[in-house]
């Protein structure tokens, strides 16, 4: 028989507008980990969570250790830092398992699907163990929870976009996504162009490794002569994007990720795309060699996330989502177990 455990969750209670915990019994699979948490990121998709009506544990971007392993785990020992991201469960048959993406599987589930009970914002979680990923020694606990979404999907973007060290680089939001695209870029070799609809980050996105910076708003008059052509261009703003403000900076055969969720529809000016030939990227979730090539990447050129820490407590939950959604958090939230 499995053995049995009770994990308790941050939830947020719509009906009494606070943050609560809440305890489930859960067996460990075979396959699976018992860990706990240690840390937690906050990630805007958090944000969608806590108002929804699901009523689901919150967080997914973990850091913990080891405690138990199931039956058939034979690679890690106990007391081994491992992280955890959004997406957990995947068919491993399919196409797109097979070759590697699993993120794309059609029966993928991920945080806030399937599962509801589990968050990293709680004492304990169990994962199956080929969706955790070993923290190297070289990343500190609280710098590898915002790896866990923010950090792996700005990699995978920059992957899938077939970045050279020769490229220029383009981020469009000097936010949580953004301010990780321009440090990873950096390290990459590239150079880095930043914009924003805010100039009080300019100095900021220098700090982090941009060589260029331009509001939006500065763009609506054309092409600054002091402009780079951009190869690689991230979306990682949470706004629908301006391309018609962004085309005129690309290299001709740019690529352009989508790297953020969004329900409104874009506006692709057509000719502009075709004769340049410009190439769209869709990139979300990451694949598991991302993450371990990720994390291999911030060890050896010492990167760290710019963070804000907050206790893993009913009061640290709601000045953390405060500080988020008011839009005053540089540039990660990250919970720490107490």
């Amino acid at each position: 028989m499995s053995p049995s455990y009770t994990i308790t969750t941050f939830r947020f209670d719509q009906a009494t507008n606070g943050f609560v915990k809440k305890a489930a019994d859960r067996e460990l699979g075979a396959n699976e980990v018992l860990v706990k948490t240690t840390h937690s990121g906050l990630c805007y998709t958090d944000v969608h969570a806590k108002h929804s009506n699901k009523g689901c544990g919150l967080g997914h971007e973990g850091v913990g250790t080891v405690v138990r392993n199931g039956d058939a785990v034979r690679d890690l020992k106990l007391g081994q830092r491992v992280g955890w991201g959004w997406l957990h469960h995947s068919c491993g048959a399919c196409e797109c398992c097979v070759d590697g993406y699993r993120q794309y599987c059609a029966d993928a589930c991920g945080f806030a699907f399937g599962e509801l009970e589990q968050g990293s914002m709680g004492d304990y979680a169990i994962r199956d163990r080929s969706f955790l990923y070993p923290i190297p020694d070289d990343v500190p606990s609280e710098n590898a929870a915002p790896l866990m979404c923010a950090g792996a999907s700005t990699f995978e973007a920059l992957t899938a976009a077939e970045t050279r060290s020769s490229d220029r680089v383009g981020v469009v939001g000097v936010g949580g996504l953004g301010h990780m695209a321009i440090m990873f870029a950096r390290a990459w070799g590239c150079g880095v162009t930043a914009f924003s609809n805010d100039e009080g980050k300019k100095d900021d996105a220098r700090e982090l490794g941009a060589d260029e910076f331009f509001t939006l708003d500065s763009l609506r008059s054309g092409r600054p002569a002091s402009a780079s052509p951009v190869n690689v261009l991230l979306l990682c703003s949470n706004g629908i994007p301006e391309l018609e403000l962004l085309l005129p900076l690309l290299a001709r055969r740019a690529r352009i990720v989508f790297m953020t969720i969004q329900q409104e529809p874009v506006q692709i000016p057509y000719m502009a795309f075709i004769l340049p030939g410009h190439k769209i990227i869709a990139s979300t979730e990451a694949s598991r060699k991302t993450y371990i090539e990720m994390l291999r990447f911030v060890g050896r050129h010492k990167l760290a996330p710019w963070i804000q820490k907050f206790p893993m407590t009913e009061a640290g939950l709601a000045d953390a989502f405060a500080t988020l959604e008011e839009g005053r958090m540089r540039y990660r939230g990250v919970l720490e177990a107490e």
